[in-house]
């Protein structure tokens, strides 16, 4: 991490010295070089290229009272399809003290943080972390994270959402966990009223569709995991329950996920199982289940730096059932029955 100290400067005189504030720089790097098969409408695979650049700017300050001013300006470079302006990522200031952290602005939601890392990594995050019935982030949310009390902490967010009280698209975000040296759990809830969020889509009779403002929409996600280490190995499980409502009808999804890892010298290896039952529709199947496997070698370069060799295989009991979208399942054609990704890369932090 770089750190850097910016000047403050007194506004109209009214200070005899500057004030000055600590700014950090951080972020990472990542190069990612992949081939997927069955992307296109014949079965044909594409070889792709993808380049994630991470940077952020933390800020704080140490108020007279003995609490901290914090902020963070984040935004993700070289990606063509968000975070494509300057703090679009994160915004936010916040207040730190004993009593824990406020944050106002735009932020993360932590249920997301959660299924993100550490639960769907080493090749599951494309259903795990990145599917479901969810927000990533708020633009207008209120956070409260607590102390660690001996291992226990929570978080609460809210969504202070529009002002038109018809739709409102509030919501709130409860997280929570447990950990020591051996035992993690970790459980997340997330309501996300007036809306759909999501990307989800069911036709026929069910007008259930993703990202869709309306009074009668609801979009709710509660998940909960546990990871153990001992040694050189660890391991991971989580559930995750998805729901989509609009009106009458409602549209529910869970996930089953199991992982391990084991460490030697410089290599890590990851091995991971997934699951995705069909999707149902006010109580009827109207999806396919889905099998994921995903795999992990990592070879540390530096203390900063890895390089890793990824692969992952997702297969479907009825592929015509199917209600995910296709960016979900590394481009799957809609088709054939399975879709496979095999990906090299680097990554380093700073």
């Amino acid at each position: 991490m770089f750190k850097r100290v910016l000047v403050a400067a007194a506004v109209a005189g009214a200070f005899a010295a500057p004030a000055f504030a600590e700014v950090a720089i951080s972020g990472s790097a990542e190069m990612d070089f992949f081939y997927r098969t069955n992307n296109t409408p014949n079965g044909d695979g594409k070889l792709l290229e993808e380049v994630a650049i991470v940077i952020n700017l933390d800020g704080s300050d140490k108020l007279d009272t003995g609490d901290t001013l914090k902020w963070r300006l984040a935004q993700k470079v070289a990606t063509d399809y968000r975070y494509d302006s300057f703090g679009k990522r994160e915004a936010w200031i916040g207040y730190a003290g004993s009593w824990g952290e406020l944050r106002f602005g735009n932020q993360f939601t932590n249920t997301y943080l959660q299924m993100d890392w550490p639960y769907g990594v080493k090749g599951s995050g494309n259903l795990w972390a990145d599917l479901g019935a969810y927000s990533v982030n708020w633009g207008d949310a209120v956070s409260y994270f607590s102390p660690n009390w001996g291992g226990f902490s929570f978080a609460a967010q809210y969504k202070l959402g529009s002002q038109d009280d018809a739709t409102n698209t509030n919501g709130y975000d409860i997280s929570g966990g447990y950990g020591n040296d051996v035992f993690n759990i970790d459980g997340g809830y997330q309501v996300h009223n007036d809306q759909l969020v999501g990307t989800f889509a069911v036709g026929g009779n069910g007008q259930v569709t993703g990202d869709l403002v309306a009074a009668d929409a609801k979009t709710e996600l509660g998940h909960i995991g546990g990871r153990v280490r001992f040694g050189a190995f660890n391991i991971r499980a989580a559930y995750k329950a998805n729901k989509w409502e609009k009106g009458s009808d409602d549209v529910k999804l869970n996930q089953y996920l199991i992982g391990g890892g084991y460490g030697f010298g410089k290599n890590n290896i990851t091995l991971s199982y997934q699951h995705l039952d069909g999707a149902e529709l006010n109580g009827n199947s109207v999806g396919s289940d889905i099998d994921q496997l995903a795999f992990q070698w990592d070879y540390s370069l530096s203390k900063n730096t890895g390089a890793f060799l990824q692969a992952r295989y997702q297969k479907f009991d009825d592929a015509s059932k199917s209600k995910l979208p296709s960016w979900a399942i590394d481009g799957w054609n809609g088709k054939d029955d399975n879709v496979s990704r095999i990906l090299v890369g680097t990554w380093t932090g700073f």
